[in-house]
């Protein structure tokens, strides 16, 4: 179906936007939305256009119901604590588009404190009645308070291959080749993807085919903020997390890993935890996953340091 965003018409799928309308009906009884886009556990194949086009839609509908909102640049977001400083301030049926990048939900220890922030902002600002567009790498790496009890629903984007005999060289000569094309998705309502994490995570199979989706769509090449300068600002962002990353390593990481060391060291040979637990309470903690070898390396390094 076809909408008009600042100007130029754009197009959604029908059942997707029958089920976006449903949130913009509801935000305005003190609701807040977190709709999530993955990859099919790949890359490159439009998990970003589909969601600035659902961005668009939202802000479109809920204008034409009357509630203020706006999509700009400045609402897609690819640094996660860039996006978590921003949205407290944010006035209330504000669209956040969270992008993965290089940074956030593309690394298991960024993904991690995203997801708590996220958590915490709901606990403490639910009723500015937000919703946040998440894009993301791999739905299965969630947490499950994300995964299941705060998102709405998931979209999960896909290619399709499609054999076919092309004369590629125009000598002539069909050769067999496989084309690979964009614009696929497929839906999950909250139900069936509470269904699929569980089966995923039941039966170790992280695959989407595992739960029939409730409705496949397509959606077409479209940048309703404007392509040259979604571009731009997304490679801005992948400079200065490249720049955070080189700042990281010329910093000593004392600072950093004391307090966390300190804390192991405690657990271990104070309180008498079991190794198991305390890697899991590392993880919570300081969003960091530690072997069981280094958990013993770093309590006795603390351990030596002490009794000298």
């Amino acid at each position: 179906m076809k909408f008009e965003w600042q100007g130029k018409d754009y197009y959604i799928d029908g059942l997707l936007a029958t089920q976006l309308l449903s949130l913009v009906y509801n935000i305005k009884k003190d609701w807040d939305f977190i709709i999530l886009i993955s990859g099919d556990r790949t890359v490159r194949v439009g998990k970003s256009v589909l969601g600035m086009t659902i961005c668009a839609y939202l802000a479109y509908a809920m204008n034409k119901y009357k509630l203020k909102s706006q999509y700009v640049m400045d609402d897609i977001y690819f640094d996660n604590q860039r996006m978590m400083d921003k949205v407290q301030t944010k006035p209330q049926y504000s669209i956040n588009h969270y992008d993965e990048g290089r940074e956030g939900l593309a690394a298991s220890k960024s993904m991690k404190v995203f997801q708590q922030d996220l958590l915490d902002f709901f606990a403490e600002c639910g009723q500015l009645n937000h919703i946040f567009v998440i894009v993301l790498p791999d739905f299965f790496e969630l947490k499950e308070e994300i995964a299941v009890g705060r998102s709405e629903f998931l979209i999960n984007v896909y290619r399709k291959e499609q054999g076919k005999q092309v004369d590629m060289f125009k000598d002539g000569n069909k050769l067999p080749i496989v084309e690979l094309k964009r614009g696929f998705f497929e839906f999950f309502n909250r139900s069936r993807k509470r269904d699929l994490y569980d089966k995923a995570k039941t039966t170790k199979r992280k695959n989407y085919g595992i739960i029939k989706a409730n409705f496949i769509g397509r959606f077409i090449d479209q940048y309703p903020l404007g392509e040259e300068e979604y571009r731009k600002k997304k490679k801005e962002a992948l400079s200065r997390f490249k720049e955070k990353k080189e700042a990281e390593k010329n910093t000593k990481p004392e600072k950093y890993t004391r307090p966390r060391n300190e804390y192991i060291y405690k657990r271990k040979e104070k309180d008498n935890i079991p190794v198991l637990q305390i890697i899991k309470e590392v993880e919570e903690l300081y969003a960091v996953e530690l072997s069981d070898k280094s958990i013993y390396k770093i309590s006795n390094q603390i351990k030596s340091e002490k009794n000298q």
